[in-house]
């Protein structure tokens, strides 16, 4: 299986790019599964909800966020999509979620995501803890986990 992981889409430059590549991309490299950073797409702060269709209408499988989660507004249309995953370390009780499991070709995929805790500028668990409790939880019920580590420094 073949997975593809794309960093930070920054605004519509980078959203028109990924619009004029990634269905060749998917195509010459034979990819199966795609995960795109969108939580600069809105001009380098956030996501909207035009941003966030745009993006999945370009056969994208999921899309990680970040510090910049909370950059917009719209984000509260759609934190819930299944589609869409922050940062699994935020404090307990933020809305979203931190991972999800996603099945492709007959196999299933943990997308976890997390944030880093150095120079983010938002207030997060240790992501190392947070990733072990995850991965204990979901190990026997998935076939891979992918971890999309959002930070400046480890």
């Amino acid at each position: 299986m073949k997975i593809l992981a794309i960093g930070d889409i920054v605004g519509n430059c980078g959203i028109k790019k990924l619009k004029s590549e990634l269905k060749k991309i998917i195509t010459e490299k034979n990819i199966d599964f795609v995960i795109v950073n969108g939580e600069n797409s809105a001009e380098g702060m956030g996501i909207t909800e035009k941003n966030f269709n745009d993006i999945l209408a370009e056969k994208v499988d999921v899309i990680t966020m970040g510090n910049h989660t909370w950059g917009k507004k719209d984000i509260f249309k759609f934190i819930n999509h299944p589609k869409l995953i922050r940062p699994a370390n935020y404090p307990a009780g933020v809305q979203g979620k931190g991972y999800n499991i996603y099945e492709c070709k007959n196999k299933k995929i943990a997308v976890i995501n997390l944030i880093g805790r150095v120079d983010m500028n938002v207030l997060s668990e240790n992501p190392f803890l947070i990733a072990k409790d995850i991965v204990e939880k979901i190990k026997n019920n998935v076939d891979m986990i992918f971890v999309d580590f959002h930070a400046e420094a480890t």
